[in-house]
């Protein structure tokens, strides 16, 4: 029951996190325009990049566990957990950097831009 929580984790914390980041940047835009503060801004991005980085790590250490091969044709537990962690670490890959993509312009524009 552990490694399938871990391996849904790892298939879904990204995807969620950068939802939740990108919705809270939205809702606080205006604050920080108003305020002509973006640290808040700042933090979020930091938090849903450290947690999905996080997840990728999760996942990465349950493929290591399940020997570190790329799953087969077989159809076993074996080879579906492979193949869960192994997507794991690739949605994440992926969501660390459309979250990092989307920190860039609050870094170079101001906080009205």
């Amino acid at each position: 029951m552990k490694r399938n929580v871990a391996l849904w984790t790892g298939i879904l914390a990204g995807p969620v996190i950068w939802l939740i980041g990108f919705e809270a940047n939205f809702a606080l835009a205006p604050w920080a325009c108003t305020l002509k503060w973006k640290p808040a801004l700042y933090a979020i991005s930091i938090i849903s990049l450290a947690i999905t980085a996080g997840s990728g790590w999760l996942s990465w250490v349950q493929w290591q566990r399940l020997g570190r091969e790329w799953p087969g044709q077989a159809a076993s537990t074996v080879a579906r957990s492979q193949m869960l962690a192994i997507g794991g670490v690739l949605l994440s890959a992926m969501f660390f950097l459309v979250i990092l993509a989307q920190a860039i312009p609050e870094l170079m524009l101001g906080a009205c831009e």
